[in-house]
């Protein structure tokens, strides 16, 4: 190869590498987009037990407003008969609908259940007995929330009192419950427990499980 030959040969690589090619193969922008969506997120378990309890907050209260507005609203319709009716019959659909939208699993549950559904699991029976155990104590009690031992679901508690005397015509003594509402709650709950309570007492908790995942891709 002649002196010029060569010569020529360095001008063009240097041309070259003077724009900026460069002979590193590149992967396509979405690619690149597609792997830092899938790049774990690093947080804290603080943080994921503070979103869950956010969310957990937002969800009962809201659950609660919407559950006591409809039992309100069938009474002013019918009485107790009819806000009865609309708790054994009514009142499970609408939570279950609620569960969807949210995309959580979401029920209530008591020691002294009337629905056999709100029989508590064993953790939630130690979630509950810690919530009576401290009223007994005198103690305040709120929200808990704690990891599930598979690792991938967070529990989310928050305990049920009894809110007015309108609650004590289902839940109240057998001298406050009049005989129609009672008709009911035999027919459709012959192994009741749910009765004997006065205001402000604890009836049962919310009980609330979410996906880790869905939580942390909320952060």
């Amino acid at each position: 190869m002649s002196f010029s030959t060569k010569l020529s040969f360095a001008i063009i690589f240097l041309i070259v590498w003077a724009c900026g090619f460069s002979t590193e193969k590149r992967r396509p922008k979405q690619i690149e987009e597609t792997q830092e969506k899938r790049e774990v997120k690093r947080v804290s378990e603080a943080d994921i037990i503070n979103r869950t309890r956010k969310l957990g907050d937002s969800i009962t209260k809201q659950v609660t407003a919407v559950f006591m507005g409809k039992i309100s609203e069938k009474y002013a319709e019918g009485g107790y008969k009819a806000a009865a009716e609309f708790c054994s019959m009514k009142a499970y659909p609408l939570t279950d609908s609620l569960a969807n939208e949210y995309k959580i699993f979401l029920k209530r549950v008591s020691n002294k259940n009337r629905n056999p559904d709100n029989v508590p699991s064993n953790l939630e029976k130690q979630v509950l007995e810690a919530y009576e155990y401290s009223i007994e104590q005198g103690d305040e009690i709120g929200a808990n929330v704690q990891f599930m031992r598979s690792g991938d679901s967070i529990l989310y508690n928050k305990p049920i009192r009894i809110p007015s005397e309108l609650c004590l015509n289902c839940h109240g003594s057998p001298g406050q419950i009049s005989k129609e509402v009672q008709a009911i709650l035999k027919k459709e709950y012959p192994i009741d427990k749910a009765t004997g309570y006065k205001v402000g007492d604890l009836r049962g908790m919310w009980s609330l499980k979410f996906l880790k995942k869905e939580i942390v891709q909320g952060l």
